[in-house]
């Protein structure tokens, strides 16, 4: 059946206009959100033999995540709410004017987004202090005399310090977009897809089989006292991410492909409903949708602007306070910096280790402590012959923890507003006087 010529051309005018409004967006989206490096390239590479569409087969799958982030984004409009929103509500747009598309790209795009590398940071400290003490552990029960003190582990008299590469977020990411890479070749192989949960199952035990990678690489390197510049540094990681995480996946595919045998179609199970070529189901939900994100495009704002509403309202006797640009507050005395910054619950968390890095110090010595009854992170900043003394935990002037899902869920439930406290000092001795008299300040916020 022929549309009408006047009904077609609007059909078409809306549907470019559509695609014109999510263009904006995903351009901007790009030039200032997007973190260019080796996994996004890589899942760019991916995507064209990941993506399958089932030309016809249209959906609804998306609407309800695509209502609520869109709604979401209009009320928090920052860069990471919009991305999440606009990623549903293409989607839902292409269901609806060409086909189904396999839940793997899904998976891919939000793999090599910046949000996926705000979760992992949030996440990696943990890891690494639990990697640390796991092969501590393991080496002693080995009949070794083996220490670990935060992310050092000591052998023998030798240290050996796990950053952050030893914590494998790289590897993770690039674990990831090779299970995704599987599970498309394997769908490629069978008619069978594979739903939204068998898929999130298999990340997950890929990110299991990350950290038993990440597990005996660190150990590899202890035992045979590989430091991070050595060329075998990189290639001990690289055979065990080959052994421990590429191989498994790739006898997992096996097994799955010889248990799944190809059938011919049913015409019958596969009924497809046919368009016209410039014909969209439901334009109205696409219409608002597209219009609303470019409604929080334009009113965008950084996540200090959103959360830092009570600046003015936090004290600390003693300090010099400074409002800094980035929304940060910055106290300073002659014994100590130090700063405070406001974090949602939604919004991912800015550690001294990022922003220090920023600076060009380095990290050491990064350990879970108790300081004057406050349990903290603490570690020493290294820039050449300075050294900076430096703690941090989660504050809201009545609870004070380090636990990411103490505080998120804490905030969540509607608790008053968390602050990263991070206290700077040029030796141990004044980071824990800093931190008493902090402290002995009571409710602060």
């Amino acid at each position: 059946m022929q549309l009408p010529d006047t009904q077609a051309s609007s059909s078409r005018l809306l549907i470019n206009g559509c695609c014109l409004l999510y263009l904006i967006i995903a351009i901007k989206l790009l030039a200032v959100y997007f973190l260019w490096n080796a996994d996004v390239l890589l899942g760019l590479a991916l995507a064209p033999y990941i993506c399958r569409v089932k030309t016809g087969g249209f959906s609804m799958r998306y609407l309800l995540p695509a209502l609520l982030f869109t709604v979401t984004a209009l009320i928090f409009p920052v860069k990471t709410t919009l991305f999440v929103a606009l990623l549903f509500a293409v989607l839902l747009f292409f269901e609806n004017f060409k086909g189904k598309v396999s839940t793997v790209l899904f998976f891919l795009l939000l793999l090599i987004s910046p949000l996926f590398l705000y979760i992992s940071n949030a996440i990696s400290f943990p890891v690494r202090i639990w990697l640390s003490q796991m092969v501590a552990q393991i080496l002693t029960i080995c009949g070794a005399q083996a220490h670990a003190a935060g992310n050092i582990i000591e052998l023998n008299g030798a240290e050996f310090a796990v950053d952050q590469a030893c914590a494998g977020l790289h590897m993770l990411s690039m674990s990831l977009i090779i299970c995704l890479f599987v599970i498309a070749h394997c769908q490629r192989q069978t008619v069978k897809q594979l739903s939204f949960i068998q898929v999130t199952l298999l990340l997950c035990l890929t990110f299991v089989l990350n950290i038993v990678c990440n597990l005996c690489r660190i150990m590899l390197l202890v035992l045979f006292k590989i430091p991070a510049g050595n060329v075998l540094h990189d290639i001990t990681g690289v055979i065990c991410l080959l052994v421990y995480v590429i191989l498994p996946l790739l006898w997992l595919s096996q097994v799955y492909l010889k248990r799944s045998v190809k059938v011919e179609k049913n015409p019958r199970q596969y009924q497809l409903i046919r368009l016209e070529p410039y014909e969209l189901r439901y334009p109205v939900i696409h219409v608002a949708l597209a219009v609303t994100l470019i409604i929080s495009l334009f009113n965008l704002k950084t996540m200090d602007e959103l959360s830092n509403k009570n600046a003015d309202a936090v004290v600390l006797r003693g300090y010099h306070k400074q409002l800094l640009a980035s929304g940060v507050i910055k106290f300073e005395n002659a014994h100590a910096l130090v700063y405070l910054k406001p974090t949602p619950f939604y919004a991912p968390e800015h550690n001294p280790m990022i922003c220090w890095q920023g600076s060009g110090y380095n990290f050491t010595s990064i350990k879970a402590e108790v300081m004057n009854g406050l349990e903290v992170y603490s570690g020493i900043l290294a820039k050449g012959k300075d050294r900076i003394y430096s703690a941090w935990w989660f504050d809201n002037g009545s609870m004070q923890t380090i636990s990411q899902f103490e505080w998120r869920w804490e905030a969540a439930k509607g608790g008053r507003p968390f602050y990263l406290v991070n206290v700077n000092a040029l030796s141990e001795a004044g980071l824990k006087a800093s931190i008493d008299n902090l402290q002995q300040q009571g409710n602060r916020f």
